[in-house]
């Protein structure tokens, strides 16, 4: 099944109440954990440039995730659940380019 791009920013609401793992000042737009760091060597297999890289620049990538935890829980507080994700294998590619067409 083919599902359509979902922006993951969290509302004003879900900024306030966003649990951090250090106290921060300013709350970030997108939950923690969404965030992915790719390094030399991972740059490197993906023979990605890093000079091409800048800050705001903008990526798609495509990603195949091995699934590794499922967990639901009800408690005092209401119910929640986590499935966690090993990216295994990815590709990525600029969109830079195309959005300055735009």
């Amino acid at each position: 099944m083919v599902m359509p791009m979902v922006s993951m920013e969290m509302d004003d609401e879900q900024k306030m109440d966003a649990v951090m793992p250090i106290p921060m000042k300013d709350k970030p737009d997108y939950p923690y954990g969404l965030r992915i760091c790719l390094c030399s060597d991972e740059l490197d297999k993906l023979n990605l440039d890093p000079s091409d890289a800048f800050v705001g620049g903008i990526i798609h990538g495509h990603f195949l995730g091995r699934i590794t935890s499922v967990s639901a829980s009800d408690g005092e507080y209401g119910s929640s659940c986590r499935v966690e994700i090993q990216i295994e294998s990815m590709s990525i590619e600029s969109e830079d380019e195309e959005n300055e067409e735009a």
